[in-house]
């Protein structure tokens, strides 16, 4: 009984420091952070770049609603590409080694951000759909095609943003838990701070 009793704390020692390693550390969780957020830039910067090309070549021998879904492909893309071109900028800046409290508030203000750009996604594509709508009231050709290639690019751009944003929104959450874990090292109590280990 003794040896099952001395194998089974053995065990869960065991367990436990291999837990414990397996956890990060505040540099670790704030270069996975940092990661992240250069893996999405890059991709928005590349799905706006590929759209660009695409429809910077298809829209000279495009016709009807066809011309009008290159043209809102451009605009919209040129936007993203300067928005993208942005925060890769700012993802190079050379910034102070982080803090728990700044990683904390950079963490939740991106994710209050990602969900907040959700919502402007769906009222891009609920703005796509009405678009569509409105091309099957209008009178004129030009118009009809103008409205359908416009809100069939507004659809595909905001479905796409919607995407990205709820993936990467998931992505950063994913960290909520290892976040905590840092934070539960750290107690206040009428000595000071104490910091767990």
């Amino acid at each position: 009984m003794k040896k099952a009793l001395i194998g089974f704390l053995m065990l869960f020692a065991g367990i436990q420091f291999l837990y414990a390693q397996s956890l990060p550390t505040l540099p670790q969780l704030t270069e996975r952070q940092a990661r992240l957020q250069r893996t999405g830039t890059w991709t928005l910067a590349g799905w706006s770049l590929a759209n660009l090309a695409v429809s910077g070549i298809a829209i000279g021998k495009a016709e009807g609603s066809a011309r009008y879904f290159h043209e809102m492909n451009l605009y919209w893309n040129a936007v993203n590409v300067g928005i993208a071109g942005a925060g890769l900028l700012s993802l190079r800046k050379k910034s102070p080694p982080p803090t728990l409290s700044s990683t904390v508030k950079e963490h939740y203000t991106l994710q209050k951000t990602l969900l907040f750009n959700s919502g402007l996604d769906v009222a891009y594509i609920t703005s796509g759909f009405w678009l569509l709508d409105k091309s099957k009231t209008e009178t004129t050709v030009t118009r009809q095609n103008r409205f359908r290639g416009f809100g069939q690019a507004v659809v595909v751009q905001g479905g796409f943003l919607l995407i990205f944003d709820v993936t990467n929104y998931l992505l950063h959450r994913s960290d909520n838990a290892r976040l905590h874990h840092l934070l539960d090292k750290v107690s206040l109590n009428s000595n000071g701070v104490t910091l767990q280990f």
